[in-house]
């Protein structure tokens, strides 16, 4: 089995929520990568960083997040507190959409003269959103290497738990969702152990896409259903060799 987990990512829900979960997974000594979503009303944010400081935690994941177009200027300020004061101490990973996002930047070529670009973005490591469409990812790629080579973009992938959530989602931030792939699972609704196994097999066929383009790392969004994502991994390995 070559299939290895590198660390788990934590959703910044509330800060008591995540204090709590943070600790669990450091008693049971698991390498964490905990979120900080980037809001001007987000509290404890120095308590936070301390608290990863303090327990040896390496990574951090900043998200924008998807209420203001003004979360940048939040986004770069706390990057910017966390590059003075914790000087080459954390690893960061930042999220993004690799298509149009309503509050996303305009297109390609603005993230080029970007203020946040020119001092932090592309020394940081990208995580994207959900990936239904493997050229989405492929034509992002060959777009932000015309602007740098080896920029590492690590590629989500995210089972569909519930249809209707991601359908609303991906209108919401223009993520491309193929027909096929709606009416397909569409179809198989009501009949769970059919849509289960979809479900399965449409996340297998973009991960084998991605093994073929050379990517080494995924990003699971599992949405505490770890179940399905051990049957990924089981097809994995059963059909395709991993």
């Amino acid at each position: 089995m070559n299939i290895k987990i590198k660390f788990i990512t934590i959703t910044y829900n509330n800060f008591k929520l995540n204090k709590k979960i943070i600790n669990y997974f450091l008693k049971k000594k698991k390498k964490i990568l905990p979120h900080i979503v980037c809001k001007n009303n987000i509290k404890n944010f120095n308590y936070l960083i301390n608290m990863y400081y303090i327990n040896n935690i390496k990574r951090i994941m900043v998200i924008k997040g998807d209420e203001k177009t003004s979360n940048f200027y939040y986004c770069y300020n706390f990057l910017n507190v966390i590059k003075n004061n914790y000087k080459n101490i954390f690893k960061i990973y930042l999220g993004l959409y690799l298509e149009f996002h309503q509050n996303n930047l305009e297109n390609i070529y603005d993230f080029k003269n970007n203020i946040i670009k020119k001092n932090i973005f592309l020394k940081n490591i990208f995580i994207s959103q959900y990936i239904y469409d493997f050229n989405s990812y492929s034509y992002f790629y060959d777009d932000l290497n015309k602007i740098k080579n080896n920029i590492k973009i690590v590629p989500g992938i995210m089972p569909i738990n519930c249809l209707k959530k991601i359908i609303s989602f991906s209108n919401i931030c223009k993520s491309s969702l193929p027909v096929w792939l709606v009416k397909k699972l569409s179809n198989n609704f009501f009949k769970k152990k059919n849509f289960n196994k979809i479900n399965i097999e449409i996340n297998c066929n973009i991960i084998y896409k991605m093994k073929k383009f050379k990517i080494n790392f995924i990003h699971f969004y599992t949405m505490n259903n770890t179940k399905i994502i051990n049957n990924i991994f089981t097809f994995l390995i059963n059909n395709f060799n991993f």
